[in-house]
């Protein structure tokens, strides 16, 4: 007998111990969640399959939530998410998610896999939703006073967490000095460096400067051709006699 009869040999004999309801028993996955919350759920197989099913113990037809082929479905409140693996590399897993809690959600559900066989491969889930916890008086009344005054402090805080608080105000506190000073210090030296560039820079002369600069010139010119007319000879007076 070959490897492909025997295979052939424990499926049929698989069939046949769940020949009233066509199912493979699992291991019984166990959640708790809080009222309101969300909560996936994921259900691993050893071989694949086709059709995807999601529903609520004892999974009669009006228990289906959501019987599908697609890789991914949603349903009201209700979806899917199939993975498929390789055997025996990687599993298979079907993730089923609920959102929106509520305490009718709490009970035993069963997630599966139908492959081409007739078989049904499946895991049992029991959720178990948990009453959101109600605020005492004393809190709520910590909570409206401290919104009233513009802040929100827990009742619940603890002297490590107010330590920690304060001590995270301090390093704040100290960073923005620092970053203060920097700033005031580079201002500064900005500030000296552009006056002494600008007193660096050579002066160009005024426009009165150059109209007294040009008068200078003309007088000196002047002086200079008075003198050389005085001191030119004066022409010989030539007479008849």
């Amino acid at each position: 007998m070959d490897v492909r009869q025997t295979l052939i040999c424990f499926f049929f004999f698989t069939a046949l111990r769940g020949r009233n309801t066509g199912l493979i028993n699992a291991e019984i996955i166990s959640r708790t969640r809080t009222e309101g919350g969300n909560i996936t759920v994921a259900c691993t197989f050893i071989f694949s399959g086709i059709k995807k099913i999601f529903c609520k113990q004892p999974c009669e037809e009006g228990d289906i939530l959501i019987a599908t082929e697609d890789v991914t479905a949603q349903r009201g409140r209700y979806s899917i998410k199939y993975t498929e693996g390789a055997f025996p590399v990687r599993s298979t897993v079907l993730y089923v998610s609920i959102t929106k809690l509520t305490k009718s959600d709490a009970g035993k559900y069963r997630c599966g896999l139908n492959r081409s066989l007739p078989l049904l491969s499946y895991q049992d889930i029991v959720i178990r939703v948990e009453e959101a916890s109600v605020p005492s008086a004393s809190t709520q009344n910590t909570t409206q006073l401290s919104s009233s005054t513009g802040s929100y402090t827990p009742s619940s805080a603890s002297p490590e967490g107010n330590q920690q608080s304060q001590k995270e105000q301090t390093a704040a506190g100290v960073l923005l000095y620092v970053r203060l000073t920097l700033v005031i210090m580079i201002i500064v030296l900005s500030t000296a460096v552009l006056i002494i560039c600008r007193k660096s820079e050579p002066k160009e002369p005024t426009v009165e400067a150059v109209y007294a600069n040009i008068t200078e010139a003309n007088r000196v010119s002047e002086e200079i051709r008075e003198e050389d007319d005085e001191s030119r000879t004066p022409p010989l007076e030539m007479s008849a006699v």
